[in-house]
């Protein structure tokens, strides 16, 4: 009798430990790792194991094991009713097996094993796993045995329900900040080459598969078309595109929900069979793209074995679908703005081309009249004449080029230039309407080493400011343009001119497309000038005053 009040003082210091424990941490694992070390002690067992009932599956999977086979893994699952254990989680009730070997609900696991017993977890009259001790004795268990286990049991329950909780909400933070850092990442460029990337590197990681690929539809909504890859081969880049209407992805653009298949090579509408077993691809989730409504592409993730996505994981991707749709149609209409700004700066530069040929043309007009009266009076002349004429002719000459090097279209290009050379070029073109205007023209230049840049882009942007500072002085001013290397680093040109300056109301947006004062015209002048600028990396900025005129200051890098 002294023995078994020792032994139930020792069980009960057992169970008042494990409380101390589980109350010091919320850790699944660490919780769960307690109960059975603790249900192993209590029982004299030689071996145990916790199972959780996953409500999605109707399953028990093994969460935790002590001194079992090593082939029984995490993995393990048993169905709600199979072998002893799945029959107590179907039932409820606690069950002890003195001699395994006379129980035909008994599925082997352990050769050695001898009796069993097992007690359901339960919560709110719910059971939401099994706790299970084996001994390698038969007739092991007593009924004390038994009592002490559905005690440890009916504590344990709440506990890990709690666990889970603050597991699941752990994740639930992390999974967020993951998100918010997604968001950053592939908002925070318009490239969209450069946004799809960090899309497929980031849903990859997040979700923790082989292979990430993100499929946009084509300009017929036929056919999904590879825009990114994240874990893939080249071959899997290049597979030819695939149509909606046949392939196995092109259901979720069709039904706009999310499909996931637990192994895609025994899938009978999935196409490319051979890449898939070639790359090592298995278990498929793949998420629509959706804007306004509408599938605009899929977000594919593959895991290399097969596997069932929870709840959460769709949802965690369906998530990073949605933000990345999102920055997809900004990049896409980033990329429209620009063509749109590309057409309406040839429009711009047609525009400057006709008043630039009305100039040219009375610039031509007045050597052709010194030519006309020199030819007339040349026979007999000393060959003066014929220097004039010559230099008449390569002044139009040049004009012309200038005039034709402007209206010309060309690709981009990169150069060592003399800025100073630039600057002067663009004055000569407004020459006559600089005459015409009596406008002084005051000439500041430093000594400034060749800029590499491009000498079309910042002589048009030059030539757009020299154009806004006369039509800010119908009756006359002054254009000043100086120029300075600070440092060394960077070049500075400035543009003044002494007219009636920017209205205050629209000097903040005065480089927004269609912002002008003007009567006539589109008000792009100086947003195209903001952008051959930013093209250059470099910076411009305004300062004016009313009827004091107005200054722009630009900044570029010397590389």
């Amino acid at each position: 009798m002294p023995r078994a009040e020792k032994i139930d003082e020792s069980r009960v210091s057992i169970l008042y430990e494990l409380s101390k424990v589980i109350a010091s941490s919320l850790e699944p694992r660490r919780v769960l790792g307690s109960i059975i070390d603790a249900a192993i002690k209590i029982t004299r067992a030689n071996s145990g194991s916790l199972l959780l009932i996953d409500k999605e599956t109707n399953k028990l999977k093994i969460e935790v094991t002590r001194r079992y086979p090593q082939r029984l893994g995490a993995k393990t699952v048993l169905k709600v009713g199979e072998g002893i254990t799945g029959w107590v989680a179907k039932k409820g009730v606690p069950l002890s097996v003195p001699d395994v070997s006379r129980n035909k609900r008994y599925i082997e696991i352990d050769e050695d094993i001898r009796s069993e017993l097992a007690v359901p977890l339960i919560l709110e009259e719910e059971v939401i796993g099994v706790i299970n001790v084996n001994s390698l004795r038969v007739h092991a268990f007593s009924e004390e045995d038994l009592g002490f286990l559905v005690s440890l049991a009916s504590q344990s329950a709440q506990i890990i329900k709690n666990a889970k909780l603050f597991d699941a909400v752990r994740r639930r933070a992390e999974e967020l900040a993951v998100l918010f850092d997604v968001g950053k990442s592939i908002t925070g460029t318009l490239n969209l080459g450069e946004v799809l990337k960090q899309i497929v590197r980031r849903a990859a990681l997040l979700m923790g598969t082989k292979l990430c690929s993100l499929m946009l539809l084509d300009d017929t909504c036929r056919e999904l078309m590879i825009k990114a890859v994240h874990g893939g081969t080249q071959k899997y880049v290049k597979r030819p595109n695939l149509k909606v209407s046949e392939s196995f992805v092109g259901r979720v653009v069709k039904a706009r929900r999310p499909l996931s298949s637990i192994d895609v090579r025994k899938e009978r509408g999935y196409k490319y069979l051979d890449l898939a077993r070639r790359e090592g691809l298995c278990s498929l989730l793949s998420v629509p793209l959706m804007v306004k409504g509408e599938a605009i592409g899929v977000l594919n993730v593959y895991k290399s074995t097969p596997y069932i996505f929870s709840k959460g994981e769709i949802q965690l991707l369906k998530s990073i679908a949605d933000l990345s749709a999102i920055a997809i149609e900004n990049a896409r209409l980033y990329e429209r703005i620009m063509e749109l700004e590309e057409r309406i700066r040839a429009m711009e530069k047609l525009g400057v081309m006709g008043e630039m040929a009305a100039e040219v043309a009375h610039e031509i007009r007045s050597p052709l009249t010194t030519i006309k009266m020199l030819i007339s009076t040349l026979r007999g002349s000393d060959g003066k004449d014929k220097r004039v004429i010559e230099e008449e002719i390569e002044r139009i000459n040049k004009m012309v080029a200038r005039l034709l090097d402007y209206s010309r279209p060309k690709e981009p290009r990169v150069e060592m230039m003399d800025i100073n050379k630039i600057l002067d070029e663009t004055i000569l073109l407004l020459e006559h309407r600089i005459g015409q205007q009596k406008i002084e023209v005051k000439r500041s230049y430093s000594q400034i080493p060749p800029l590499e840049a491009d000498p079309e882009r910042l002589r048009q942007a030059f030539l757009n400011l020299s154009l806004n500072a006369l039509d800010a002085m119908p009756s006359g001013g002054a254009l000043t343009i100086s120029t300075r290397a600070p440092g060394g680093e960077s070049v500075q040109v400035k543009i003044s001119d002494s007219g009636n300056g920017i209205p205050s109301r629209i000097k903040n947006k005065i480089f927004l497309p269609f912002i002008t004062t003007k009567e006539a015209g589109l008000g792009l002048g100086l947003s195209i000038v903001h952008r051959a600028i930013e093209e250059h990396r470099g910076t411009i900025k305004v300062e004016s005053r009313k009827n004091k005129g107005t200054t722009f200051t630009i900044k570029i890098p010397r590389s």
